[in-house]
């Protein structure tokens, strides 16, 4: 149960992390994040907490549906940072901390400084980088991706590409794992990348990539004792842009632009695959 001088403690760590800069909070949260995280092999249910947290466009909510197949649905909490932000007191609206909690948390996020200090079982799920902006761009003008900025909705994809100040579609991927994707500060991308790396390494029970969903997945389930019952694929959206035919000059923007990312996903990958073949 949450008594009043816990809640007291929520309210006032989530002021604190207000008024820390995000580079003071990815700091923080990765030094918390070395000392708690579930190492792989000790993966479990019992006595820790999960959190998944989602890079936008990896199959995300795909992985989520089979995740959360292994708790009962009263303690489960799906949010994302920006609302968390609003709402931290929600974090334990049932008088507990939830076994299963969701959503997109970059590791400056919010999130990881509310959380009690036990064990937490920490996931994540890298994307090709190519076909992550090809899916962001699909679904950006079609559904406006969660935004409250609808420029985007009427660009064309080689106009999307060149914006600058999009940070999800310049490296964004590592950006959100290093714990930078919220900050103006400049960073190199030799440091970016090996923050994230540290990140992968350090912060996280397991970092998945979409190209093995199911080999992910069945990992877990695998691992925790668990059984996860197939389910239909997701409705795609409408798709406007396809990879396949993508001109040479707009791979290279894309590559230019994602030089971290696409190293790490490498990185990543060859990971993943030797944890699955191990």
């Amino acid at each position: 149960m949450v008594n009043g001088n816990e809640r007291n403690q929520i309210s006032e760590n989530a002021l604190l992390w207000k008024q820390q800069s995000d580079s003071t909070n990815a700091d923080i949260n990765t030094q918390w994040l070395k000392s708690n995280v579930v190492d792989f092999n000790d993966i479990s249910l019992k006595n820790c907490t999960w959190v998944y947290s989602h890079v936008p466009k990896t199959a995300g909510t795909a992985l989520e549906s089979y995740l959360i197949q292994a708790f009962e649905l009263k303690h489960v909490l799906n949010i994302d940072a920006v609302d968390l932000n609003e709402l931290p007191e929600c974090l334990y609206l049932r008088s507990r901390l939830p076994q299963f909690i969701t959503g997109y948390h970059p590791l400056n996020g919010m999130l990881y400084q509310l959380l009690n200090n036990e064990k937490v079982v920490h996931i994540s799920m890298m994307r090709d980088p190519i076909e992550r902006i090809v899916s962001f761009f699909n679904h950006n003008i079609t559904q406006r991706f969660r935004s409250k900025n609808h420029s985007g909705e009427n660009l064309s994809f080689d106009e999307y590409i060149n914006q600058s100040h999009l940070k999800e579609i310049n490296n964004g991927q590592s950006r959100r794992l290093a714990g930078v994707i919220d900050s103006d500060e400049e960073i190199s991308d030799k440091e970016l990348y090996f923050k994230a790396r540290f990140a992968i390494d350090n912060c996280f029970t397991v970092v998945g990539v979409t190209e093995f969903f199911s080999q992910f997945h069945k990992l877990i389930a695998k691992k925790c004792g668990v059984i996860f019952h197939d389910l239909p694929p997701i409705t795609r959206l409408e798709t406007k842009v396809q990879l396949a035919n993508l001109k040479p000059e707009q791979i290279k923007i894309i590559k230019q632009k994602n030089k971290v990312d696409i190293q790490l996903y490498q990185y990543v990958r060859s990971k993943f695959l030797n944890l699955i073949n191990s």
